[in-house]
């Protein structure tokens, strides 16, 4: 599987303690561990975190080609949890505020046939980031397009999230967040899987449902996949591990349902364990065959 994403590199500073995030790569992450291909496009500071970031990236086996010096400090998401739950704030303008690609990166991303492009809306709030993005999305060769919502704060509008859809393959959300989009896109709630579906290229809207699993729906039919009964530590990231087994394993040729089924077991994993991207123990891998 040959994956490529978009947007915000950050760390998750809870107190004293720091991890490497942002969703497009937290999902690449994962990816990677399966066995992907993984490249991101993204920026950093020229800071002793942006530094630390570089070497992050490699060690997870992602290339970062694509990951540009911004004049801005390193992403960060100043994180809150409240039973487990996340709540975050982000420093702005921060370097993924300030994506850029030159021509001869242009040329060569829109070049190389993907297995997946991954975006979400947060890394647009600001102009530059959110004019890179608009420039791939229209110029990128990918078989999927995965639109991971993501919404943060105010950082979204029914315009970007419209531009966004316009080009997605594949719908993420969680359940707090599609009441937001249907109503900010005219849509009746309990239609929405079905709506968005009817109105854009999108073929699957796959929506995690915290301790109640996950579902999927594609064409008319609802794809189910319970949580595991886990103990939950950290709830971060969880979401992004789901969202790249179901990548993974679909790209391998499995069908949505157990593409799902084995993504919402990694999820159960993730939860049980510090961070977002946690080492893989013997255990997982054996139940994904990874």
């Amino acid at each position: 599987m040959k994956a490529l994403s978009f947007g915000e590199i950050l760390w998750d500073i809870d107190g004293d303690v720091r991890t490497l995030g942002g969703a497009p790569l937290n999902v690449l992450g994962h990816i990677s561990k399966l066995g992907g291909d993984c490249s991101v496009i993204s920026a950093v500071g020229d800071d002793e975190l942006g530094k630390e970031t570089l070497s992050r990236i490699d060690s997870l086996g992602i290339d970062r080609s694509f990951v540009s010096i911004s004049a801005y400090e390193t992403g960060k998401a100043l994180v809150a949890l409240d039973n487990g739950i996340p709540s975050y704030s982000f420093p702005d303008p921060s370097a993924w505020d300030d994506i850029k690609l030159s021509d001869a990166e242009k040329e060569k991303l829109c070049s190389t046939p993907f297995d997946v492009f991954i975006y979400g809306t947060l890394a647009s709030r600001h102009s530059v980031s959110r004019g890179t993005l608009c420039y791939l999305l229209e110029n990128i060769k990918a078989s999927e397009f995965f639109f991971d919502v993501n919404l943060r704060l105010s950082f979204y509008s029914a315009e970007l999230i419209e531009e966004c859809l316009k080009h997605a393959t594949i719908l993420k959300l969680n359940n707090d967040e599609v009441p937001v989009v249907s109503s900010l896109l005219g849509m009746d709630e309990k239609d929405f899987p079905y709506e968005v579906q009817r109105r854009f290229p999108v073929r699957k809207v796959l929506i995690s449902l915290g301790s109640k699993g996950s579902v999927c729906f594609e064409g008319n039919n609802a794809i189910n996949a319970e949580a595991g009964k886990v103990k939950v530590i950290d709830t971060v990231g969880a979401g992004d591990s789901l969202s790249a087994a179901f990548l993974y394993f679909l790209s391998m040729g499995d069908d949505t349902a157990a593409a799902l089924s084995k993504a919402s077991a990694l999820a159960d994993y993730v939860v049980t364990k510090r961070g977002a991207i946690p080492d893989y123990d013997e255990d997982i891998r054996r139940r994904l065959n990874a």
